[in-house]
């Protein structure tokens, strides 16, 4: 079975576990795009997506908050369209089990130890950045959640 992390938002990212092999993907720019890379992993074998759920965060913009449940929506309708069964979950939820062990303050660099130690293997750094990206960590750490919920080695 391969597992999905999504961390919704434009600087989200999708995370892909089939048996050791992990991919990760930059969250597109369009549905479509969307749809090729989740229907890439679903057209090969069972899939079962853990999207972060969407919730309005203090201090965004009311055009910002819109924008992102669009994008939320956009994928919610994918992954019924694909008929790709899915999980949505709660930031502290999938974050209380994964951040286990860290000792690093904030949330974002208690992750960011998190998936470095958990997968040490995996590249976080974007091609062209200099910075560990937060998508991908929480994506990753999202998938990582998924396949202890559903007891996948």
């Amino acid at each position: 079975m391969i597992i999905i992390g999504i961390d919704p938002g434009q600087k989200g990212a999708i995370v892909a576990m089939d048996g050791s092999e992990i991919s990760l993907h930059q969250m597109p720019d369009d549905a479509l795009e969307i749809v090729r890379v989740l229907r890439s992993y679903s057209e090969k074998d069972e899939c079962h997506v853990f999207l972060e759920k969407s919730q309005a965060m203090p201090g965004q913009g009311s055009v910002s908050m819109f924008n992102y449940g669009v994008g939320f929506g956009t994928l919610l309708g994918v992954l019924a369209a694909l008929k790709i069964p899915h999980t949505l979950v709660h930031p502290k939820t999938w974050c209380k089990v994964m951040h286990q062990g860290t000792t690093a303050g904030e949330a974002k660099e208690r992750s960011l130890e998190a998936a470095r130690r958990l997968y040490p293997q995996v590249e976080l750094i974007r091609p062209r950045c200099r910075k560990p990206d937060e998508g991908y960590i929480d994506a990753l750490l999202l998938a990582g959640y998924a396949k202890r919920v559903l007891n996948i080695t």
